[in-house]
């Protein structure tokens, strides 16, 4: 499709080259910037506090539990930096209408292959399918060792734990003579 289009793209109009695909234009941040306007950076939501106190993980234990499960790369992901430009025009890019980027050569979007290079996680072999009702106050409590308090803040939202109650419940390192359960749930 980009092929067929390099002679029409005009560089100079930012817009796309076919008006009726994208439906939703009128309320999307890049019609200001199609317009002259420059809307500013977005600000993004980061994690970085929570993490950036917390001591790595050096127990060779753990360490090797997520080794072996191929999770390595998730041990490097909280530490790093958000480039708030490069995700201003990832935004000012993505379409909703056909979850792609829409760049001046043509769609593109994320694949498992892109993931797997950037977060070092594994996309090959089997995939992990299962119902999603259940209680999750339970899973935690089987997975993670704890079980979640739906009080005033909150701690479960849905299938999501509040990051702050995970962190609370990893602070205090285990005991020397940690059973291998105990192990995997710290994992």
């Amino acid at each position: 499709m980009a092929a067929a289009n390099v002679g029409q793209i005009d560089y100079t109009q930012p817009g796309p080259i076919d008006q009726s695909v994208l439906t939703l234009q009128a309320n999307h941040r890049s019609e200001a910037i199609w317009n002259g306007q420059d809307p500013g950076s977005l600000k993004c939501r980061v994690r970085t506090e929570e993490f950036s106190d917390r001591e790595p993980m050096v127990d060779d234990r753990v360490i090797d539990i997520i080794k072996a499960l191929g999770l390595e790369g998730l041990l490097r992901t909280p530490g790093r930096g958000i480039d708030h430009g490069l995700i201003t025009a990832l935004v000012e890019r993505w379409r909703q209408e056909t979850h792609t980027f829409h760049m001046p050569h043509g769609e593109v979007t994320i694949t498992l292959q892109d993931v797997e290079v950037l977060l070092g996680l594994p996309v090959d072999g089997e995939v992990i399918t299962g119902s999603t009702q259940k209680e999750w106050e339970n899973v935690c409590e089987e997975f993670l060792g704890f079980r979640p308090v739906n009080n005033q803040r909150k701690e479960l939202h849905g299938q999501r734990i509040l990051i702050q109650r995970l962190l609370e419940a990893i602070a205090n390192p285990f005991p020397p003579n940690a059973t291998e359960d105990q192990l995997h749930k710290y994992a």
